[in-house]
């Protein structure tokens, strides 16, 4: 079985853009960062949002982990913080971590 991998989506709380895909940490209209509050949700056409080859090889499974010094999210690759320089390995909570925590894992499209 042909492994598929499909990017999740999350709506902006602030200025309303939807649609925004996961990748982004940060919303692609007023610029404000998601939250941990942030719910993702499965688009409707799982097909058209399936990563090709060369999207899948720059992404990865794990999930984006948050620094302990100044509380930005960071991709799973890197080994400190864009924002900060704070080390990954002395950060606990990683995206999917803090969801369990909150309740809030993935939900539906309103």
């Amino acid at each position: 079985m042909e492994e598929k991998r499909i990017e999740g989506l999350w709506d902006c709380e602030y200025c309303g853009q939807t649609a925004i895909k996961a990748r982004y940490d940060a919303c692609t209209s007023c610029e404000r960062p998601r939250g941990i509050e942030t719910m993702f949700y499965l688009p409707d056409d799982l097909e058209a949002a399936t990563l090709t080859e060369e999207e899948k090889a720059k992404t990865t499974n794990e999930p984006d982990w948050l620094c302990e010094y100044c509380g930005a999210y960071n991709k799973s690759t890197s080994a400190c913080c864009e924002k900060c320089g704070g080390d990954k390995e002395s950060s606990q909570y990683n995206y999917g971590m803090l969801h369990k925590l909150t309740g809030k894992l993935f939900g539906k499209k309103k």
